[in-house]
């Protein structure tokens, strides 16, 4: 199951991603957000025109409501901000709302360029289904350099060998902030793995207040004949109950979870969760 909502989340996110020479008449959102619930105040989606060309830059300003199904007078308006997931290629918008009740919601949005616009429905959880903020971050192993090559651990074509010297389990215990990034660059689905991951180790260089790991997010993947499936999910991530990737987790000094991240970061965004530690 885990792999077919990887799947489902990876087919949206590439069709957003693709560009195209058509002009559409009414713009649509594909949902990039895949484990949305009360209290998550981060909603991620693409704009598109119809015939699948991409839409969205800084220049183009989105607003939204957001309107229970259950309880149409209750609604959250809010201002999505563009965010690259490749520099100058591709992006999604970002928006922060606060749901506060479960069921579906109705998404209604509107472009600065004036289009017509469809809206498009969320499915609010009661609770997340991956570690939630709060939440104790599960101890888990990961494998370490050097005492498994950086070949076995991680896709990356250039890793960047202080993400992977320690254990995950090992610094939630050492009393400092973790930050963990889950994400494979070589079999993302949704294009934003190498991408984040590059941010990722600019940032780990930057900082010297907190750790920065990366998890593989997929074991095995030098055997032969290999392909992604649920079976070769690393237990990190299943530990993490991870529906897709990449993920980004802030844990404060005490192995709390701090913030979480999916996809993308915007500029900034995860420094201030850092700083605040």
């Amino acid at each position: 199951m885990k792999r077919l909502v990887l799947v489902v989340f990876a087919t949206a996110f590439v069709a957003a991603a693709c560009g195209g020479s058509g002009s559409g008449e009414t713009l649509i959102a594909i949902r990039a957000s895949t484990d949305p619930a009360v209290g998550d105040d981060r909603l991620l989606f693409a704009v598109n025109e119809i015939d699948g060309t991409r839409r969205g830059s800084p220049d183009e300003h989105v607003t939204l409501v957001a309107k229970s199904i259950d309880d149409p007078s209750r609604t959250i308006e809010a201002d999505a901000e563009f965010v690259w997931v490749v520099p100058d290629a591709f992006g999604l918008y970002r928006a922060s709302v606060p749901f506060d009740t479960p069921g579906v919601w109705q998404i209604d949005f509107e472009v600065s360029t004036g289009e017509d616009t469809d809206s498009f429905l969320i499915d609010v959880q009661p609770e997340p289904r991956t570690v939630a903020i709060g939440a104790q971050a599960p101890l888990v192993e990961t494998p370490t350099y050097p005492d498994t090559p950086l070949d076995d651990i991680t896709t990356d074509d250039e890793p960047l060998e202080s993400l992977y010297t320690e254990s995950f389990d090992t610094l939630l215990a050492n009393g400092r902030p973790t930050v963990v990034l889950f994400a494979t660059p070589a079999y993302c689905t949704s294009a934003s793995c190498g991408p984040l991951l590059d941010q990722m180790k600019e940032l780990s260089l930057a900082r010297d207040d907190a750790d920065f790991i990366h998890v593989e997010v997929y074991g095995g993947f030098n055997d032969p004949g290999f392909a992604p499936s649920a079976e070769a999910l690393v237990p990190a991530v299943n530990a993490f109950r991870l529906p897709s990737e990449p993920w980004v987790f802030v844990m404060d000094a005490a192995g709390v979870v701090s913030a979480r991240f999916e996809g993308v970061l915007g500029e900034g965004e995860l420094e201030s969760v850092l700083d605040a530690l």
